[in-house]
C-alpha cells in the first residue's frame, strides 16, 4: 500500500489527495473528536486575534489576560504600523474582546473620531470635546465626590490629591502658552491660590473656574502677599505681573473656549465604556491639542484613581480599565509643556491602579521627534517598558530602530516589512454585497501583525474583522463611490 492507497488488480490509488476541513474548538468542544485534534502551539490565554499565518492556529493576546496570568510583568502594549494596515482595528479587536470580560475600555483623546461608534455599541458614553464644550480644570470632578463618600482622613488625602492635580494641571497649561517652565514661586502660588478657592467653595454647587484664579491673582488675599514674600499688595502685583499675564492669555487666547467654564460633562465610569472624542481639534494648532489631550488623560486618569480608592474604602467593587491612546505623539513634541514627563508618570504605576494601556504611535521615529534629548529617552521609556510589541508593515529602516527595543531577526524584519509594499501596479476595488457601493480595497499587508513578547520568535497574525465589527470601524467611508 502506498501513501495514496493500494495499486495493481482489485486495489485503488487517488491521484489527487483532498485536504480534509479543519475546524478551531476549545478542548471542550472537540474532546470527542480524539485523536484526530491537535493541540496549538500559540498562548489560548486572551482575546482571540487571528490565526497564525505560519501554522493557522488560533492566536489569542491582550494586556490584561497576559498580565493576570503571568506571561508579561507589566500590562502595556505598544502598536506600531504604517497608516491603513490594521493598528486600529487590531485595538478595535482588543477593545470588543476585553469588553465582554467585563473591562471597561477608556479611550483617552480619539483624534480621528475612530472609535466614538464602537463604545455606543457598547453602550458606553462618547464625550465630544473642543467645540462648544467645556473642561474645568480646576474641578475635583470624581475625586472630589469619592472624598465626599469615604470622609475623614482617607478623604482629606483623596483631596489633597485632587487639589495637587488640579495646580499641575494649570501648571501645565501655562507651560504650553509659554513655552517654558514656570518659576518655583510660580507654582506655589498657583497652589496656593486654588486651594483658597476649593476651601471658599467647599460644598458649594459649583466649584471655582480658571477665571477665578486669574481674578484671584490680581485682587490678592493677606495670605496670597505673604506666600509671595511681599510686603504689600502692589509689590505682590508687580512681582507677578508674568504670572498673571499667562494666566489671563491662557484665558483670552484658543484654549479660553475649552478652560474658562464649568465641565459641561463629566467622565462617568460607571458605564461600560468612556471615548473622549477630540477629533473637532485635529486641525487645530500644537498648543490646542496638547492642551486637551494633557487635560483628557488627566481626568481619565484622576477617573480611576478615584473609584480605586472608593474600592479600597470597601465602598466598591473593583474594576479593570483598558487605556488607549492613538495618536498620542504628535502632542507631545512641544516644547517645554511637560507632556511627556506627565504620561511617564501615569503610565509607570499602571499595574498597580488595575489598568492596561495601549500605546499606538506610527514608528520610533515618533517618539524620537522631541526637541529634548531628555524627552525623547522618556519616550523610547514607552516602548523599552511595553511587554508586548505589535507591528504591523512598516518600513526595514524603522523595524531595524525598533529591534533596538525588542530585537527582531532578519527574517521578521524582512517579513514585517513586506506587508507594506503592494505586490503590483494592479487596481485593486472591493464592492459591498448589500449597498453596491464600491472602495479601495484593503492593502495586501491589512490585517498582519507581529507579536512580540521579549526575546521570543514573534508571531506573525491575521487578524480578521467580523462583519460587526466592520460596521462599527469602517475608516474608509470617505471613499465610497456608487456603481
Amino acid at each position: 500500500m502506498g501513501p495514496r492507497g493500494w495499486r495493481g488488480p482489485g486495489g485503488g490509488a487517488w491521484d489527487l489527495l483532498p485536504v480534509p476541513p479543519s475546524y478551531r474548538g476549545t478542548s471542550v468542544q472537540v474532546c470527542g473528536l480524539w485523536p484526530f485534534a491537535g493541540g496549538s502551539g500559540r498562548p489560548l490565554v486572551g482575546v482571540p486575534v487571528g490565526h497564525d499565518l505560519e501554522t493557522g492556529a488560533t492566536v489569542c493576546c491582550d494586556v490584561i489576560n497576559w498580565f493576570r496570568h503571568g506571561l508579561i510583568s507589566s500590562p502595556s502594549m505598544l502598536v506600531l504600523g504604517l497608516q491603513g494596515l490594521g493598528k486600529s482595528s487590531w485595538t478595535v479587536r482588543q477593545i470588543l474582546g476585553l469588553a465582554d470580560q467585563g473591562v471597561i475600555p477608556l479611550v483617552l483623546g480619539d483624534m480621528k473620531g475612530e472609535y466614538g461608534a464602537v463604545i455606543e455599541a457598547l453602550g458606553g458614553q462618547v464625550m465630544r470635546l473642543g467645540e462648544n464644550q467645556r473642561l474645568n480644570v480646576l474641578d475635583p470632578g470624581a475625586m472630589g465626590a469619592a472624598a465626599d463618600r469615604i470622609g475623614g482622613e482617607g478623604g482629606a488625602i483623596l483631596r489633597e490629591q485632587a487639589l495637587q492635580r488640579s495646580a499641575m494641571l494649570v501648571t501645565a497649561l501655562i507651560q504650553i502658552v509659554r513655552r517654558q517652565p514656570l518659576a518655583d514661586w510660580e507654582t506655589t502660588l498657583i497652589n496656593k491660590g486654588i486651594r483658597q478657592l476649593l476651601e471658599r467653595r467647599h460644598g458649594a454647587q459649583e466649584p471655582p473656574t480658571l477665571p477665578d484664579l486669574a481674578y484671584l491673582m490680581t485682587h490678592p488675599d493677606p495670605d496670597l502677599v505673604r506666600a509671595a514674600l511681599a510686603g504689600t499688595v502692589e509689590e505682590f502685583l508687580d512681582a507677578t505681573k508674568p504670572l498673571a499675564r499667562s494666566l489671563e492669555a491662557l484665558l483670552d487666547g484658543p484654549l479660553g473656549r475649552t478652560f474658562s467654564g464649568q465641565t459641561t460633562e463629566r467622565l462617568r465610569l460607571d458605564s461600560t465604556g468612556v471615548c473622549v472624542d477630540v477629533s473637532a481639534i485635529r486641525r487645530h494648532s500644537d498648543d490646542v491639542k496638547a492642551a486637551i489631550m494633557l487635560a483628557t488623560w488627566s481626568e481619565g486618569y484622576a477617573s480611576v484613581e478615584a473609584a480605586n480608592a472608593l474600592v479600597e474604602a470597601g465602598l466598591d467593587t473593583q474594576k479593570h480599565y483598558l487605556m488607549v491612546m492613538d495618536e498620542m505623539w504628535e502632542p507631545l513634541r512641544i516644547e517645554g509643556a511637560g507632556l511627556v514627563d506627565k504620561l511617564d508618570g501615569l503610565t509607570r504605576l499602571n499595574r498597580n491602579d488595575g489598568v492596561g494601556n495601549i500605546f499606538i504611535t506610527h514608528s520610533l521615529k515618533d517618539m524620537e521627534s522631541m526637541a529634548s534629548l531628555a524627552d525623547v529617552k522618556k519616550a523610547r521609556g514607552f516602548a523599552e517598558r511595553s511587554s508586548i510589541v505589535v507591528t504591523a508593515g512598516l518600513a526595514k529602516e524603522d523595524l531595524r530602530a525598533l529591534s533596538e527595543v525588542k530585537r527582531m531577526s532578519e527574517v521578521e524584519i524582512a517579513t514585517v516589512a513586506s506587508w507594506s509594499t503592494p505586490a503590483g501596479w494592479k487596481q485593486r476595488m472591493i464592492r459591498d454585497p448589500q449597498t453596491g457601493q464600491t472602495r479601495p480595497a484593503p492593502p495586501p499587508g491589512a490585517g498582519k501583525v507581529l507579536i512580540k513578547l521579549g526575546e521570543r520568535a514573534g508571531i506573525q497574525t491575521q487578524v480578521t474583522l467580523t462583519a460587526a465589527e466592520m460596521d462599527l470601524h469602517d475608516t474608509n467611508t470617505r471613499w465610497l463611490s456608487t456603481p
